[in-house]
């Protein structure tokens, strides 16, 4: 009967000792991270891109041309995911590669196409953004 006991006083204390885990900052940071992320990729559905593809589109289109490591610098992106991404929107033709002087360097750029499909997400993604900002005075939690 004791050994009984002594096993469900080490399993209660494992218990907690776990549990206490889940108020991890980190944990609860991207958990939001893939909420937020969720509701802006529903908002862009229509036009067929995602979140992360918007904000390459926007990045090229405030700055201009850009070479990957410069892109995956600015995003805070590693280059496997970034290239990912550019391939996805190069397929659909949302930007196009430039020729460099550097082999070793691939420049993208915008298209045309890629203007259209940016100007036709602008009202999605404000939509997306005054949704969390609303929900997120709800809750008195900040926004960045």
């Amino acid at each position: 009967m004791y050994d009984i006991f002594l096993n469900y006083m080490n399993k209660s204390e494992n218990t907690f000792k776990y549990r206490q885990l889940l108020s991890c900052k980190c944990l609860k940071m991207r958990k939001a991270s893939r909420i937020t992320t969720q509701l802006y990729d529903k908002k862009l559905k229509p036009l067929k891109i995602k979140i992360t593809q918007f904000s390459i589109l926007s990045l090229l289109a405030s700055g201009g041309d850009e070479t990957v490591n410069s892109l995956s610098e600015n995003l805070l992106m590693d280059r496997t995911t970034l290239s990912r991404s550019l391939d996805i929107l190069y397929k659909n033709k949302l930007i196009e590669n430039l020729k460099s002087n550097d082999a070793r360097k691939r420049i993208v750029k915008l298209t045309p196409k890629g203007f259209d499909i940016l100007d036709q997400a602008i009202p999605l993604w404000k939509e997306a953004e005054d949704e969390i900002f609303s929900e997120s005075k709800k809750y008195s939690f900040s926004v960045l």
